[in-house]
């Protein structure tokens, strides 16, 4: 499957309380703070960013989102594996490696997520340091975007799937 530039969406396969929105490209979580989990139907390929952003919070919850990658496309993945409510997805799901956001900056912030071909997840803006996120993902092997919309996030917006040159 090859990628290409555009408008990413959310798969149908998710947590049974996250609501998809704005033809597929916002998932909104109710009722509660989990079962919330939710993939982008395109393949991430190795030097493309996603953009997204946060397009709703609540406060009160002592947890925040999560963003990474999952080696198992969404149409492969069980829907009894979506049921969780786990503040770092990765713990839950072993196909999986996320970074758990610690803090929010703006609600107009646009975050650019993608991993280099040294297999290090980026994640900006200050968000890090460095803007990695988390190193180790195996390149070799397809992935998919995989958010946990948890804690203080009520809803993500995709925004677009590009090509990067921030390799």
């Amino acid at each position: 499957m090859h990628a290409h530039s555009g408008q990413p969406t959310f798969s149908d396969n998710h947590g049974p309380k996250l609501e998809l929105r704005k033809n597929n490209t916002e998932g909104w979580r109710y009722e509660g703070g989990c079962w919330a989990v939710g993939l982008g139907t395109q393949r991430l390929p190795v030097g493309w960013t996603l953009e997204f952003n946060i397009t709703e919070r609540i406060s009160g919850w002592l947890a925040n989102m999560n963003v990474g990658i999952s080696y198992v496309s969404p149409d492969d993945i069980p829907l009894g594996d979506l049921v969780l409510c786990d503040p770092n997805i990765t713990n839950s799901l072993n196909y999986t490696r996320v970074f758990v956001f610690e803090r929010f900056y703006s609600d107009d912030n646009v975050y650019s997520f993608w991993v280099d071909h040294d297999g290090n997840a980026h994640l900006t803006p200050n968000v890090t340091d460095d803007g990695i996120v988390f190193s180790g993902v195996d390149v070799k092997k397809p992935f998919w975007p995989i958010f946990n919309v948890y804690g203080d996030t009520q809803a993500i917006q995709l925004i677009k799937l590009t090509p990067t040159n921030n390799d």
